[in-house]
């Protein structure tokens, strides 16, 4: 993947974490965390980013009009659905982002419809308290 697609990827994961208008600190671990995985020689500047989206704002459509393949459109998707999903399942600010990233990325409607039910499934799946947790709290 080219430093071009990596900062594609790593941007629209941001855009995605203030989809919301929330700055929520699971989020901003999600996108670390994808920028340290994608990023290994840490060659990318992710306060720069960070200031980028905020201030700068740009638009989904070139951001999306960076990543050359179709993995690597996928990835940022999938990577988008994730992000909004680390505070929870999606809000609707979140499902209109992800429809409009769809689109500007050319994916198929069900085939983001997927991703997008996955992402909410672990993220439904990882709210809910462990079973022992929830017997020793009714004690």
């Amino acid at each position: 993947m080219s430093p071009d697609e990596i900062r594609a990827i790593i941007t629209i994961a941001l855009m995605a974490a203030f989809a919301d208008g929330m700055k929520d600190e699971r989020e901003r671990a999600a996108v670390k965390q994808l920028a340290e995985a994608l990023d290994s020689d840490g060659s990318l500047n992710l306060a720069a980013l960070y200031r980028d989206v905020l201030m700068a704002k740009p638009e989904l459509a070139t951001v999306a009009g960076a990543l050359q393949s179709a993995e690597s459109r996928q990835l940022a998707y999938e990577m988008a659905a994730g992000v909004c999903d680390a505070d929870g399942v999606q809000g609707s600010a979140e499902r209109e982002f992800l429809a409009r990233l769809a689109a500007a990325l050319g994916l198929p409607t069900a085939q983001a419809s997927a991703i997008s039910a996955e992402a909410d499934a672990i993220a439904a799946a990882a709210s809910v308290p462990e079973p022992s947790v929830v017997a020793a709290a009714s004690i």
